[in-house]
């Protein structure tokens, strides 16, 4: 045990303490009326319909992994680093970007250089102080070759990033740069307009326990000391992790919650989620299963409980327009006019696809999908004109050709074999389904031995540029268009007028879809459940009219969740497990 662990938890043990027992005691404050206001522990005053704090804990669940930091393995990362570490940014539900380790940025004249000033005051939670050269030091250690970081390619932006990782260049040399204790300059290889939404990203780690504990520092409590709202508590492997108020956390975010604790499971063997839900064990789950989605809509209690939204997850199929059958842009128009999506979503999709019309989803970001829709719209007698014209009048002459599935699962399966069924009756077409094992489908995709494949692409970043740009020739797809091309790259690069931009990606993206680059199929949708005694800013309608709880930016947004006084009227909800802290702090159990 190390006591530089004990001071603070000790010190949040008595604070909590103390703060409880003024609110349950004096009613905390009072508004007129008589509503009682609680303050929790980091000083907060709740929310008039807030619960007392020792009611402010939020469960879920999460997959069980080693590492509670970005620093060595983004997919051994444990879910919760968004919460105890900060970022330089942090993205609101409208994914616009907030202060949060910096308070302002800026671009140097040429786009080239983004230079960052640090919140000054910031401290990790051991009271170590936080600098702009923990910064430096966290993004060396991602592109440092040692360290084999499996997350490296989201940064490539970075100027000598790819030498680095690639041991051509030394770490000095990398494009970012602590100028002084409170300003790091990122310096990338071309303008990128994109960068401050990568930085979202930028989870910091310690630097002075990293050179002490290696990355075995974020493994326990007794040597975690992140710089975010909360922070490490407790940690049962393969149980549950539990993370507390920072109350060493200085920078912008005003946490609620007193606890989020995180029921762990291993991702082979997946908990029953709704069952779960159901017995007040998790306040929050998401639904895959199209049964569980029926049954719950069903439920005149529970249905209440669920919210759906699009995800931007595109299917669509991928063609190999560089050789015959599919160079002829007659033939890609016929297979897609030919494709009831519609259809396909009233049955193998159902409650979990919205009909595709173009490459961005409703809802992300210079999404354009009602003007686009008419190009692909379902249309058999088009559909067999075109494919006439082609030159395969009533599908006479067609080649043999399979639709490529990555391993996907029964019901994507069975969209495949409807688009099957589909192609055969409107075109007379004989086209297959062949679900493959994934390094096979890859390899072939790699390889441009693909003719024809069903695949979905899920965005890394919330920017169009991130969901166009591998359409360009260089990257997965057989498919180049000069005029797409020309135009994606310059929106790329173009800082300074991001309405230009968003009107350059429009225009491309209406190319994709019109020379059939891609037939867009569905975008995924999203089932999630969450108890009505859960509330925030956060799960609020966002600017395009949906609630959600997505993801990692529940990293950035779960700070303003609270626990109303509605989860005194739910039967199910057990009484939080106290968090065993003496015990703990003394050993005994």
């Amino acid at each position: 045990m190390h006591t530089v662990a004990v001071l603070p938890l000790l010190g949040a043990a008595l604070a909590l303490a103390s703060l409880s027992v003024l609110a349950l005691q004096e009613g905390g404050d009072r508004e007129a009326g008589g509503t009682e206001r609680y303050v929790n522990s980091f000083g907060v005053t709740l929310p008039p319909d807030a619960a007392p704090p020792e009611l402010q804990v939020l469960t879920q669940f999460s997959p069980d992994n080693r590492y509670l930091d970005r620093g060595t393995s983004t997919y051994k990362q444990a879910w919760g680093v968004g919460l105890v570490a900060e970022p330089l940014v942090r993205v609101d539900r409208d994914f616009n970007l907030l202060p949060a380790g910096a308070t302002s940025w800026e671009l140097s004249e040429d786009g080239l250089t983004w230079t960052y000033q640090i919140r000054k005051g910031m401290i990790f939670a051991d009271g170590h102080p936080l600098t702009a050269r923990d910064y430096e030091a966290t993004f060396r250690r991602w592109a440092n070759p040692e360290t084999g970081f499996d997350f490296e390619w989201y940064f490539r932006s970075i100027k000598n990033w790819t030498d680095v990782v690639g041991r051509r260049l030394p770490l000095d040399s990398l494009g970012v740069k602590a100028l002084d204790e409170h300003t790091v300059a990122f310096t990338t290889e071309s303008p990128t307009p994109y960068l401050p939404l990568l930085l979202a990203k930028s989870w910091v780690s310690p630097t002075h326990l990293f050179d002490k504990y290696g990355p075995e520092w974020a493994t326990r409590p007794e040597t975690h000391f992140g710089s975010g709202p909360y922070r490490l508590v407790e940690w049962i492997k393969g149980d549950r992790i539990v993370l507390g108020i920072n109350l060493n956390y200085r920078g912008p975010t005003r946490p609620m919650l007193e606890r989020v604790v995180s029921r762990l499971y291993n991702l082979a063997v997946p908990p029953q989620f709704l069952s779960a839900y159901e017995a007040g064990e998790v306040d929050y789950v998401p639904l895959t299963n199209q049964a569980e989605i029926n049954r719950i809509k069903a439920d005149r209690v529970l249905r209440d409980q669920l919210n759906a939204y699009t995800d931007f997850s595109t299917y669509y199929l991928m063609l190999d327009t560089y050789n015959p059958p599919f160079d002829d842009v007659r033939v890609r128009k016929a297979f897609a006019h030919a494709i009831d999506v519609d259809a396909i979503i009233k049955s193998a999709m159902r409650d979990v696809g919205i009909p595709a019309t173009s490459m961005l989803p409703p809802g992300f970001p210079g999404s354009n999908t009602e003007e686009l829709a008419p190009l692909q719209k379902f249309d058999p007698e088009l559909a067999r004109r075109y494919l006439a014209e082609a030159g395969y009048p009533g599908g006479r002459g067609f080649p043999e050709v399979n639709i490529w599935l990555r391993g996907e699962a029964a019901n994507i399966r069975t969209a495949a074999e409807a688009v099957q069924a589909m192609l055969n009756q409107h075109l007379a077409l004989d086209v297959g389904v062949r679900n493959v094992e994934r390094k096979v489908y890859l390899d072939a995709m790699s390889n441009r031995e693909l003719t024809l494949g069903m695949v979905p692409y899920q965005y890394d970043f919330i920017d169009a540029g991130n969901l166009l740009t591998i359409w360009l020739s260089n990257g997965r797809h057989a498919w180049r268009n000069d005029r797409f091309e020309r135009l994606v790259m310059q929106a790329n690069e173009l800082v300074g007028d991001p309405e230009g931009r968003m009107a350059m990606y429009r225009d491309a993206e209406r190319i994709l879809v019109d020379e059939a680059g891609g037939i867009f199929l569905w975008y995924i949708r999203i089932n999630q459940m969450w108890k009505p005694f859960v509330r925030g800013v956060s799960l609020e309608p966002n600017q395009w009219g949906y609630r959600a709880w997505r993801g990692e930016l529940m990293s950035n947004l779960q700070t303003n969740l609270y626990i109303t006084r509605d989860v005194f009227e739910d039967p199910t909800k057990k009484k939080p497990e106290p968090f065993r802290f003496w015990q703990w702090l003394t050993g005994e159990g």
